[in-house]
């Protein structure tokens, strides 16, 4: 199931970026269409055989491993701006966008470079999982999980009032989608207490993370959309 999960969340998410083609030309919310285009990168990227072919030409440095961390804190910025906004949080806004969120993720960048360049990160290997790990390794791992874990726990609170709140169904439901699949995040906080006999159920977690995730916002959006084109109805 593991070797299956992160295909199928590639193909789900290079579908809905597909469909969003359409708005993207029209000049609709294309902050939507780069978000999902961004997210079906960042799964191509974390998948073994394209991680390979890409390592390879880029010297089998696990160069790659460093260009997907950055993919992913510039997704988690531009989609945790998109949800705060969307679920008109200006804390959640404040936290990710202002001075403070900006810290965050510059501090977190700069180290997750110092501490890949001081590793000995020879040999291509699929999350650099085939690495000796020392302290080093552990704190550039932390550090990929720690700024999405961040922004989630910033969405989190705003994204539940919606989900007990009084919206329509079908927005309900996709926020909760959502906000399972952030607080999946979260839980990849407690990766190092997984013992190397179950490390399959960090892959499970991080791509049911991104179905849940990707499939709520695809979800967040149509509803909208119906709701829109409700209201011209009636009108």
């Amino acid at each position: 199931m593991t070797a299956v999960l992160p295909w199928a969340t590639l193909i789900v998410c290079l579908a809905i970026t597909i469909a969003r083609v359409p708005s993207l030309l029209r000049g609709e919310n294309r902050v939507v269409f780069h978000i999902f285009a961004l997210i079906t990168l960042d799964i191509l990227l974390s998948i073994e055989g394209p991680y390979l072919a890409i390592d390879a030409v880029l010297g089998g440095m696990n160069i790659t491993n460093l260009i997907l961390r950055f993919l992913l804190y510039g997704t988690f910025l531009l989609m945790g701006f998109k949800i705060a906004t969307a679920f008109d949080s200006p804390s959640a806004v404040r936290a990710i966008r202002g001075p403070w969120g900006l810290t965050v993720l510059g501090v977190t960048a700069a180290l997750t470079a110092y501490f890949f360049v001081i590793t000995d990160t020879r040999g291509s290997t699929a999350g650099m999982s085939g690495l000796a790990w020392g302290p080093s390794m552990e704190a550039y791992a932390a550090l990929g999980r720690f700024y999405p874990g961040y922004v989630s726990a910033c969405l989190l609170p705003a994204i539940w009032r919606t989900v007990v709140g009084r919206a329509p169904v079908l927005l309900r439901g996709a926020s909760g989608l959502l906000f399972l699949g952030l607080t999946l995040l979260l839980l990849s906080q407690l990766f190092p207490l997984i013992p190397p006999m179950h490390h399959w159920l960090r892959s499970l977690i991080n791509y049911s993370a991104v179905l849940a995730t990707a499939i709520g916002l695809a979800g967040i959006w149509f509803s909208k959309t119906v709701a829109r084109r409700k209201a011209r109805r009636m009108a």
